[in-house]
């Protein structure tokens, strides 16, 4: 019985890392884990990009940049809580990432915003982005298009 329980244990592990191993990118030792991009609410010009990234190296690089032909602008945003308001603001000097960390853009900390949509959104679809690190370099990454209740949903787990 315990050897059943084991195996099922084992797949189970196998089959939930092979199928999130799949959405990682591996260009230059850098890994970018799970993105995907809000669908953006009707009549609002500007959504957000969330994913992790992973620093398998032994020397520490920084996303200092993102661009996409999803939008006009595009920024590396935190949002933080000053005086009990919750306030966004652009990171400049982008987002260090020191080695062997996992840094997660997620709702509520930091993430990607795109400001002036270029063109609609569809959930499923899947569009790309291109993340500028100043060691890594220009990595492409794929985004999948979530609703919104979706990734509110998703944020909850």
């Amino acid at each position: 019985m315990y050897r059943l329980v084991g195996l099922v244990c084992f797949l189970w592990s196998f089959l939930a890392f092979a199928g999130h191993h799949e959405n990682i990118e591996h260009p230059d030792g850098m890994h970018v884990i799970n993105a995907w991009v809000k669908e953006p609410l009707p009549g609002v010009d500007a959504t957000a990009i969330y994913l992790s990234i992973h620093n398998p190296s032994n020397d520490a690089d920084r996303l200092v940049s993102v661009s996409t032909d999803l939008a006009q602008i595009s920024e590396i945003h935190e949002m933080l809580i000053v005086d009990d308001v919750m306030r966004m603001r652009r990171l400049d000097s982008g987002v260090p990432i020191a080695p062997d960390q996992f840094v997660k853009l997620e709702p509520g900390g930091l993430h990607i915003m795109l400001f002036e949509l270029n063109k609609s959104f569809k959930v499923g679809e899947t569009h790309t982005v291109i993340l500028g690190f100043e060691s890594a370099g220009e990595i492409t990454v794929p985004v999948k298009v979530r609703a919104a209740a979706d990734a509110a949903h998703h944020h909850q787990h």
